[in-house]
């Protein structure tokens, strides 16, 4: 359907909108001016004046077009408030307009002795008369319909079929009477003789002059008035005022009152696209207004977005604090409760080792919530590598048995055509883990998991209506249960850090933050759709890797302490005292010999000597202004053979390209054990 024939009428359009006070005014006094210049006009009303043959064609042509701009904006009223009063006025200004061609075509003298058109010296009188008949008419017709209107509903009808239908009925009426006033001219009475009237002349001026005087006050009689009824009623004070001075009161044409006469049905024609053309001005001005005060309360409202998210942020940045120093305070007092043990056991080793494995855990505890917390907040180094999903789902899934149990049922449907994904795998597993342990504690009685994989594309579609979504490739892995389901309130909080709705002690809230921050990291996104009582999915989507993969075997490799002996010297750059002695500590356990710097400037201070020096081992924040990037390229400007191992607990950020990272640096991330080190040492030094 068509938009235009589905809109609501308007109750702005002039013909509708009450007439101010102001504009009642001011169209009283022009109306008593034109009484004032009629009466000064009338007693010389028969005076002859010279045959302006240039008034004629000025007069027509000018009438015409403001007629016709008038008749336009008509239509246009009719569009928006959908009265069909509005619909005939416009076609009787529509028919006033064009029916002054054929009189400036007929009028004798101007272009031959008799007029064009095949006309007589009648014609142009009798159009003339048509014209100003036809006009009051019309009006009457509109105070008619404009109260029947005002009284029902209005029409809903096809607006343009209306608007040319009206158009060609104006058009066809011109015609028919031009072609009366043209071919029938000898059966119309005789009401002209040269450039004098003759007495029945009065017999039809008389009858249209009343015509107009009944249709202002039909008008008149009407109130309250619109806008467009009160200059209408002064359009047909100058119309009625002009009929007397150049067909009632005066001689003939060209004397004083056919050229008054002439001027008052110009301004006539002049009313209404002027006070359409000052009431747009006015609406131009509202709008102006309108449009500042829609920015100043969007301004206010997003001065209100901004200070809401702050409150969030605030609130989040509140539950954060909370959560870590509630699981660290836990932590801490078990560190600290096994190590005070551990003081007061000396001398019984069984008991020793049995608490600081009891401290160590407890500190492991504490690690892994740490990489939780980067990964949500995509801190956390990562170390990706292209590889396919299914194989590390497929390595993954006697591990999620064992942590799921037997009463949960655990069915993959992996996609034989898997695009490999560039990602961290370490992290992949740890958010699958995650993902598959919400959906167990959301099936207390049993159920099923479904790990689903598939490749996708998003187009710019999907895409538009989620800032955070880029369209193109993607692997798609969803994570599906048959548990409990999510309210919407619940679904809306679910990757905030620390919310969960388990009992205490059985989560920390983190699970779901870290998949959100891995996601991230790997340049995708996740999606939750659940439905109380039916389930959850949880749909990841990573990009397609146009890498070739890199198969991961099942199996973990460990190097054992004997095999990492160390040999060389290690350069260790660390700006904590306590990690610093501790990192010298094992390393000279493990074999190396260990030279110590607090900064890069004593760093730099030691490699420019001439101590034999295999590799430098530096944290990547250190002060002085001299990141561990930037440090290890001055250290290879010294030693171009040195090798280099960094090391990290904080952000991905610092070790950008933008932060002087070179493509062949090695990461370790904090915290590490001295396996985990050994084999990274061992692997950055090659022996």
């Amino acid at each position: 359907m068509n938009d235009r024939r589905t809109l609501r009428a308007s109750n702005t359009a002039l013909a509708i909108v009450p007439a101010p006070f102001e504009a009642r005014r001011l169209a009283l006094v022009i109306c008593i001016a034109l009484f004032v210049a009629f009466f000064a006009l009338f007693p010389f009303a028969r005076v002859p004046l010279p045959r302006i043959e240039a008034f004629i064609p000025i007069y027509d042509s000018t009438f015409a077009l403001n007629n016709l701009v008038t008749a336009g904006f008509l239509l246009v009223g009719f569009s928006r408030s959908r009265l069909r009063a509005v619909l005939v006025l416009a076609c009787g200004y529509l028919f006033t307009s064009v029916i002054a061609l054929p009189h400036l075509l007929t009028f004798p003298g101007l272009f031959s002795s008799s007029g064009l058109l095949g006309g007589g010296p009648q014609t142009s009188v009798w159009l003339e008369m048509f014209r100003h008949g036809g006009f009051p008419l019309v009006v009457i017709c509109y105070a008619l319909l404009k109260r029947s209107e005002t009284m029902t509903a209005r029409s809903h009808v096809d607006t343009p079929t209306r608007v040319r239908s009206a158009a060609v009925g104006a058009v066809a009426g011109v015609c028919l009477l031009t072609l009366l006033a043209t071919a029938g001219h000898q059966l119309l009475p005789r009401i002209v003789d040269g450039d004098g009237y003759t007495t029945a002349m009065m017999a039809v001026s008389v009858p249209v002059w009343l015509f107009t005087v009944i249709a202002l006050a039909m008008l008149a009689s009407r109130p309250p008035y619109s806008i467009l009824d009160l200059w209408l009623m002064v359009v047909l004070c100058a119309w009625v005022l002009g009929i007397a001075l150049s067909t009632v009161f005066n001689k003939g044409r060209f004397d004083i009152g056919f050229y008054a006469g002439g001027l008052y049905a110009l301004f006539a024609a002049s009313v209404v696209p002027i006070v359409f053309l000052v009431e747009a001005a006015r609406l131009y001005g509202r709008l102006d207004e309108a449009r500042a005060i829609a920015e100043e309360r969007n301004a206010e409202l997003a001065r209100s977005r901004e200070e809401l998210a702050q409150a969030q942020r605030l609130e989040a940045i509140g539950q954060l604090t909370g959560g870590v120093a509630h699981d660290f305070n836990n932590l801490l007092t078990v560190v600290i409760g096994n190590l005070d043990l551990i003081l007061d056991a000396r001398g019984d080793p069984t008991k020793v080792e049995r608490l600081a494995q009891n401290a160590m855990k407890a500190a492991r505890r504490g690690e892994h919530l740490v990489r939780q917390l980067l990964t949500y907040a995509r801190r956390q180094i990562s170390h990706p590598q292209t590889v396919n999903l299914n194989q590390l789902i497929a390595n993954l899934e006697n591990l999620m048995h064992r942590v799921i149990g037997e009463q949960i049922e655990v069915v993959t449907m992996l996609s034989p055509v898997l695009a490999k994904a560039q990602i961290d795998p370490a992290q992949f597993e740890t958010a699958i883990l995650n993902l598959a342990i919400n959906s167990r504690d959301a099936m207390a009685g049993g159920g099923r998991i479904t790990i689903e994989t598939q490749n996708v594309i998003i187009d710019r579609q999907h895409a538009a209506n989620d800032p955070e979504v880029t369209p193109g490739p993607y692997v798609m892995i969803a994570v599906s249960d048959s548990g409990a389901g999510m309210t919407p309130a619940v679904l809306a909080r679910a990757f905030d850090p620390f919310f969960t709705t388990k009992e205490v002690g059985k989560g920390s809230g983190l699970g779901l933050s870290q998949v959100y921050g891995f996601a991230k990291t790997a340049g995708g996104h996740v999606k939750i759709y659940s439905e109380p009582g039916i389930g959850t999915t949880v749909k990841l989507h990573l990009p397609q890797s146009s890498s070739r993969p890199i198969l991961l075997e099942s199996g973990v490799e460990t190097v054992s302490l004997q095999s990492a002996r160390g040999r060389g010297t290690i350069l260790v750059v660390e700006d904590d005292q306590d990690v610093l002695a501790v990192t010298a500590e094992s390393l000279r356990e493990l074999g190396y010999q260990v030279l110590t710097a607090v900064d890069a400037a004593r760093a730099l201070e030691i490699l420019s000597g001439d101590q034999p020096i295999d590799l430098l081992f530096s944290d990547v924040i250190i002060p002085g202004g001299t990141n561990g990037a930037q440090l290890a390229v001055e250290a290879r400007h010294i030693r171009p053979e040195l090798k280099v191992l960094l090391t990290s607990g904080y952000t991905a950020a610092a070790l950008s390209l933008e932060h002087g990272l070179p493509d062949d640096l090695n990461i370790v991330g904090k915290p590490y054990q001295r396996e985990e080190l050994a084999k990274n040492l061992t692997l950055a030094i090659g022996g």
